[in-house]
């Protein structure tokens, strides 16, 4: 069995599988593409028959699905055979609908945004072992750092290094937390990198008075890399290509 996953969009710049239970931070600033480039990556990866779960903290659930379909994927097959898993964390903040999608084992990150809630789940299924249909997929998160709304920073550190790691870890997935560059403490953003195994940086900027978007990978912990800032473009679909 592979060791790892190679997720397609960032195979040019990470060499080699990403080690299940890796847990990548994408720093990413407000006018960035970053929710563009996170769907192209979820897109990308399930073309390639990754399983994967798409978390969503501040879109409905119908956009990502459009989002996707545009993107060239079947849906609601992929859905069906769950495949893809869209998890509904921004339906219960609106407290319009009820979410439909996942049921259990994964329906608790769907109920609550406190992480005191999520660590009961997390610690017994560390305990009596994760189930086989929630291990080796790719999860993606569309803004982690929503959750600093419901949990204040310490709690969410020290939920992060205690559980939420270890969970990682056990369930054996590859993790992309998102936050946004400024929404929390310098201090809390520190830590957070710490936690992690690899960072990324997602921006646009001005050049020769045009604004060009670009991501790079900040660093990887224990793994060759590819460092330099890379162009992004955004194709009339959504999809999102490197360039240079």
């Amino acid at each position: 069995m592979p060791s790892g996953l190679t997720v397609p969009f960032l195979k040019e710049l990470i060499e080699g599988p990403i080690d299940y239970g890796t847990s990548l931070l994408v720093e990413f600033e407000p006018d960035s593409i970053w929710y563009e480039t996170s769907l192209t990556l979820a897109a990308h990866a399930l073309k390639d028959g990754i399983r994967t779960d798409y978390h969503i903290f501040q879109h409905m659930p119908s956009e990502i699905r459009e989002a996707l379909s545009r993107l060239g994927l079947s849906v609601k097959s992929l859905e069906e055979q769950k495949v893809l898993r869209i998890i509904d964390s921004y339906s219960v903040q609106t407290g319009l609908g009820t979410p439909k999608e996942p049921s259990s084992p994964v329906g608790y990150l769907t109920q609550s945004l406190k992480l005191s809630d999520w660590s009961i789940a997390n610690v017994q299924r560390i305990k009596s072992g994760v189930p086989e249909e929630d291990k080796r997929r790719l999860h993606v998160d569309d803004n982690t750092g929503v959750m600093l709304q419901y949990n204040d920073e310490k709690a969410f550190i020290d939920n992060w290094r205690t559980r939420h790691r270890l969970h990682t870890r056990v369930q054996e997935i590859v993790l992309f937390n998102s936050i946004m560059k400024g929404a929390a403490s310098d201090a809390f953003t520190k830590q957070f990198e710490l936690l992690s195994d690899a960072i990324i940086d997602i921006k646009s900027q001005e050049k020769q008075g045009r604004i060009e978007h670009v991501l790079r990978v900040r660093t990887m912990r224990g793994r060759p890399y590819e460092s330099r800032w890379r162009r992004l473009r955004l194709l009339q679909t959504g999809e999102v290509t490197l360039v240079d």
